[in-house]
């Protein structure tokens, strides 16, 4: 029965690393490794003291059940700058949003300087309290998008030759933009139809981590 409980607790926490890969620095011990010391030994915050602490954020979460959503103004770029940390990926860089102030921040998860250090720590201490790390745009949702505005074209022939990009075959995306370049009406719309859909999507998130949003 232990072995079967170790295996079990094991199994969770690589269910959590693999949620967070990219985010903070991990391993099978300590959810995040602060630092090392001189002898190569990591220090930081163990997987037991997380799940601890999420078990109580738990309490307070099922204690504040019915309170309102936590407001957040926005004035037009800094949700835009949201939107932007959406849409964009880069390897090895991730951003998140400060729900207190509105400001995004980016932070490396690789090669890190002082000055990343200071705020990966910052950030560690707020995460999914203060810090909140903005999901990336997955490429389903762009293929969804395409499917999606494909409908939407009025030039049947257009929508026809879309249509059949959009049921296979290689560098989709790109054959897709390509077809839609003989006609920069189109091609504009469609970049505005995106940007749309990126606007509800991210409107969609803050409300799951029970965040208002107030555009001023």
């Amino acid at each position: 029965m232990g072995n079967l409980m170790r295996g079990r607790k094991k199994n969770k926490r690589t269910g959590q690393k693999a949620e967070f890969t990219g985010l903070l620095e991990q391993d099978e011990n300590f959810y995040f490794i602060a630092g090392y010391t001189d002898g190569g030994f990591p220090y930081g915050t163990t997987w037991e003291e997380y799940e601890a602490e999420q078990r109580g954020e738990l309490i307070k979460a099922i204690v504040a059940e019915g309170e309102p959503m936590k407001e957040l103004k926005l004035t037009k770029q800094q949700f835009q700058e949201i939107v932007d940390a959406y849409d964009m990926y880069v390897e090895g860089i991730e951003s998140f949003l400060n729900i207190e102030t509105g400001d995004v921040v980016t932070l490396r998860t690789f090669d890190r300087d002082e000055e990343d250090e200071e705020l990966s720590e910052i950030i560690e201490e707020g995460f999914n309290e203060i810090y909140f790390r903005i999901p990336k745009r997955e490429s389903d949702e762009g293929y969804t998008d395409m499917v999606d505005f494909a409908e939407t074209v009025e030039d049947k022939k257009l929508q026809s030759t879309l249509m059949h990009i959009l049921s296979g075959g290689k560098r989709i995306f790109r054959r897709f933009k390509d077809a839609l370049s003989s006609d920069s009406e189109q091609l504009e719309r469609y970049y505005q139809f995106v940007e749309e859909q990126n606007r509800k999507r991210v409107s969609d998130w803050l409300e799951s981590i029970e965040v208002k949003l107030i555009l001023e």
